[in-house]
């Protein structure tokens, strides 16, 4: 026998079976679990070929299953054939109710991994309304408690990223939409008093301000300001996605320079841009790696 559970159940002294406990002249144990879930679990102790659920939410109850039932030597098996089965990708509220069922089921790789997927949905009860009784009491609150703390990070996160005057932020140069329209010359682009030519290439004056790192240009503010008050409606809006912020920034820098033609935000990108984007898509990534902590 797999399982410790039915083998100390079985060897137990059995009380009368009534007549519903009787099929066919034999006892019968009744089992909590579902025909599907039972004859997967039946298939995988036996020599004969298994028959996981088609459903990633029925194969994670059959998983449970062995868990509730000290079947430990067929986790890994089964775990490994969810890993090879090609399950639909998990959407909206079936990703609350898988966390559901792995919470409830004392699974908590399982659980950590899912409650990360819940993070791009929203969390309402309006959202949750009909997996909401495939919770546990105390699994929902761990969930709101994990969505708190990721919230609260990446808020801190973006507020930090507004502190462009600072490292490792500081690469941006005053730029055409910070200093009223300034011109810069058409030979070696800097800074320029006229719309022609600085004093280097043709004896005009100009302030020379491409040194001068630590600007906050509205196009970069605005886009971290927005994600940032997004992110404190984190239960009603999806949480933020760290692998996203390297699109979003190449895009609203792409219109900053087509609208202004800006060069010491071109010049700025050019130099520091990709490790700028990769310091902000590292440090949104922490944020989001807090842990799951269950309390049943």
């Amino acid at each position: 026998m797999s399982s410790p559970f039915f083998d100390d159940m079985f060897s137990l002294p059995q009380p009368q079976p009534s007549d519903k406990g009787i099929v066919d002249g034999l006892p019968v144990l009744r089992l909590p679990e579902d025909a599907e879930v039972l004859s997967g679990l039946i298939t995988m102790l036996y020599p004969i070929p298994s028959r996981l659920p088609n459903s990633y939410d029925k194969a994670l109850m059959l998983l449970a299953t062995t868990q509730k039932y000290e079947m430990v030597s067929l986790q890994s098996r089964i775990r490994g054939e969810i890993q090879t089965r090609m399950f639909p990708t998990l959407t909206g509220p079936k990703t609350f109710r898988s966390y559901a069922i792995s919470s409830g089921g004392q699974l908590p790789s399982e659980a950590e991994k899912l409650a990360r997927l819940t993070l791009e949905f929203p969390m309402t009860f309006e959202y949750l309304c009909d997996e909401l009784p495939s919770f546990k009491g105390w699994a929902l609150r761990d969930l709101i408690g994990f969505r708190k703390r990721c919230r609260d990070n990446i808020v801190s996160c973006f507020e930090s990223f507004l502190k462009l005057d600072q490292p490792p932020f500081n690469i941006w140069i005053p730029c055409t939409s910070t200093t009223g329209g300034t011109r810069y010359c058409q030979i070696c682009r800097r800074a320029t008093s006229s719309n022609g030519y600085c004093q280097n290439c043709c004896n005009y004056s100009y302030s020379n301000t491409s040194g001068v790192t630590g600007s906050s240009p509205s196009w970069l503010t605005n886009l971290f300001q927005k994600h940032l008050s997004d992110s404190r409606e984190a239960f009603s809006k999806p949480l933020f996605t760290p692998q996203s912020i390297r699109d979003l920034y190449l895009s609203a820098l792409k219109a900053h320079i087509d609208s202004n033609n800006c060069f010491p935000c071109t010049r700025a990108h050019s130099l520091e841009g990709e490790k700028f984007c990769k310091e902000l898509t590292d440090r949104l990534t922490v944020a989001l790696s807090e842990k799951l902590v269950l309390h049943e």
